[in-house]
């Protein structure tokens, strides 16, 4: 090994060791100002805790959850038959493509439980159209892909999941069923 790369590892290694004795005395230093409950800050800010999600925001995260999961596979299967130079997968996979980021961020968004119920609700009511537009694209291939058939069941649940938050109750700033 020529000398040259042998000195340069040493001097990383020398600075990765150094890097680690200052994060070291910095955690040190942080526990020792510390309170003695590790929470009692959030009084001192009036930090207001996230209300508990009702049983249709549960359901919402759920079913995103769900629907991404089986997406995800649909999309897989869609490539890999336009992979093949078969394009009758074409709009299927355009559906799923369009429907995963608008799941993906309704998702995040109810699970959070700090948005506005607005906000919520208006995302939801978006996310239920993409879905039954993905379930649409979806039907003419579920009888011949298990993927596209659970893809089709979980875009019309979670259409079904949204439409339920979307047409929810607002109360003391959360949505109820």
């Amino acid at each position: 090994m020529p000398n040259d790369t042998l000195h340069q590892r040493r001097e990383v290694i020398a600075g990765l060791a150094g890097l680690g004795a200052v994060l070291a005395s910095a955690v040190a230093c942080a526990e020792a100002d510390a309170p003695a409950d590790a929470h009692a800050c959030h009084a001192m800010k009036g930090a207001v805790p996230a209300p508990r999600p009702s049983a249709a925001h549960k359901r919402l995260i759920e079913s995103t959850a769900a629907c991404l999961k089986a997406g995800r596979f649909c999309m897989a299967r869609c490539t890999d038959h336009l992979a093949s130079g078969t394009a009758l997968m074409a709009d299927c996979q355009r559906a799923v493509m369009n429907m995963l980021p608008v799941v993906e961020a309704t998702f995040a968004v109810a699970g959070h439980v700090n948005a506005k119920p607005q906000d919520l609700k208006a995302l939801a009511k978006t996310c239920a159209q993409f879905c039954r537009s993905c379930a649409e694209a979806c039907e003419p291939h579920s009888a011949h892909h298990p993927e596209c058939k659970a893809c089709e069941d979980a875009c019309l649940d979670c259409a079904d999941a949204c439409d339920a938050v979307a047409a929810c109750r607002e109360r003391g700033g959360r949505v109820i069923a």
